[in-house]
């Protein structure tokens, strides 16, 4: 995503959900990679529904003061963390323009798109395909993405060189400190099965997970 020119838009920091298909927001709401975010109120439908009016006749451009509508993003990462959305799945930089309504911790903005993405290495998932999946959807959006700890951030993909040696290290080294916990980790024998069911297989018919349902991909 190439926002024009003329735009220079504010920096805000937010939290997203994501799956294979790319990112959330914590309500649900899809963002698409290379599209822009547009707000829409909900809000004014919602309370016109109630009110006994037709749903519709209260919708406004999004954001206003009056509403909670728009796209939300906080001033500093500092405040995602102290409030606990950092925790909710991976956060990031978001670009904001449009209509903004300014408030003591951040922004409601009418349009939005990520900036840059940083995944806590505890949401991560630990297996091959996962991971495999989940990173080609962020991709997709073109932005700089970074995976690492409370301590570092290590770049994994950048728009000018693409995946990054030392990133993918680094998800290499999670995956293996995952799967050699002493305490879980166990080679399955014959007639044990993983916590919580059937014991899954390989093509080849045969089990290589450890007893925590850990299958490695380093």
């Amino acid at each position: 995503m190439i926002l024009p020119d003329y735009i220079s838009p504010i920096v805000g920091c937010r939290t997203w959900l994501w799956d294979n298909v790319g990112l959330r927001s914590l309500c649900g709401e899809r963002w698409h990679p290379g599209r822009v975010l547009v707000a829409r109120c909900r809000a004014a439908a919602v309370v016109g529904t109630i009110a006994g009016r037709a749903e519709g006749d209260d919708v406004h451009d999004a954001p206003q003061p009056n509403c909670t509508c728009g796209v939300y993003a906080s001033k500093s990462f500092e405040h995602l963390h102290t409030t606990k959305y950092a925790r909710c799945g991976l956060y990031g930089e978001v670009n904001l323009w449009g209509t903004v309504v300014e408030h003591e911790q951040g922004w409601r903005t009418q349009f939005a798109y990520p900036k840059s993405l940083y995944l806590p290495s505890d949401t991560l998932p630990h297996s091959s395909a996962p991971i495999q999946d989940r990173l080609r959807g962020l991709i997709a959006y073109g932005v700089n993405i970074f995976v690492g700890d409370d301590t570092r951030n290590i770049p994994l993909w950048t728009k000018d060189s693409g995946l990054n040696s030392a990133g993918l290290d680094h998800l290499i080294e999670i995956g293996k400190e995952h799967c050699d916990r002493p305490q879980s980790h166990q080679i399955l024998k014959k007639g044990d099965r993983p916590p919580g069911g059937a014991r899954p297989r390989d093509s080849d018919g045969s089990s290589t997970l450890t007893a925590d349902g850990c299958k490695p991909w380093f």
